[in-house]
């Protein structure tokens, strides 16, 4: 890996909030979903384990939660760019474990590590949007616009568990040669999805799933999988 470099500042970024839910049965947009999405702000240290914030839990683990989907981040920039098209979402719209300030999708790599708190943490994937947040917000719309604006978010895997608070800083510690952005990745996989350049770079990064990368597979020979289902459609 790549260290940052001497005498020059790290990139960095604050942790706003920090949030967990447990699993609930919620009436949005007239049906009943179980889901943890619903998620509550600590003032004080969270723990963190393998598995993400002590206290979080997930409705549907087959596509979230486990160790490569422990903590949600979501940079807090976000929100009044939404508020300005007229979508006013609170503070906790997207669900998410962390709400960071400072860092972007653009400015994070896939495999880049961070110091936050006591954890060490790796960042893994774009969040892929799905339709708990269109039902949430009664909005078919928004998890296309999330990834069609690049205002996704993305997932951290623990490396060093430890804990977290609101007001910690998190540092890039390290990042992998080669690497793509979250931003990148988030367009590529979900936006220009039959960019075939941007496909063969991404397959040529180190620190992709492997789902994704056998579905940019099947895409570099002009196969598609319908995702409508996922985002709600």
């Amino acid at each position: 890996m790549d260290m940052p470099g001497r005498g020059a500042e790290p990139l960095s970024g604050t942790v706003e909030r920090v949030r967990t839910g447990a699993v609930a049965v919620r009436r949005w947009s007239g049906r009943e979903i179980a889901t943890g999405a619903h998620k509550l702000p600590h003032e004080g240290p969270v723990r963190v384990g393998t598995l993400g914030l002590a206290g979080d839990e997930q409705g549907n683990t087959k596509v979230h939660g486990g160790p490569d989907k422990a903590i949600c981040c979501y940079p807090g920039e976000h929100y009044a760019a939404w508020a300005a098209e007229g979508r006013e979402l609170g503070a906790d719209g997207f669900f998410e474990n962390l709400t960071l300030c400072g860092l972007r999708e653009e400015d994070v790599h896939m495999g880049d590590v961070f110091a936050v708190g006591s954890v060490r943490a790796q960042v893994t994937q774009p969040r892929r949007p799905c339709a708990t947040v269109s039902a949430r917000w009664g909005d078919r719309l928004l998890p296309s616009l999330m990834q069609e604006t690049g205002r996704c978010g993305f997932y951290l895997r623990v490396l060093e568990p430890g804990a977290i608070a609101a007001g910690d800083a998190m540092v890039l510690d390290a990042r992998l040669p080669g690497s793509a952005s979250v931003a990148e990745v988030n367009r590529v996989m979900n936006v220009d999805r039959l960019d075939r350049a941007g496909i063969e770079r991404l397959l040529a990064s180190p620190e992709l799933p492997a789902r994704w990368r056998r579905d940019l597979e099947r895409r570099r020979d002009g196969r598609l999988a319908d995702e409508s289902q996922r985002l709600g459609g």
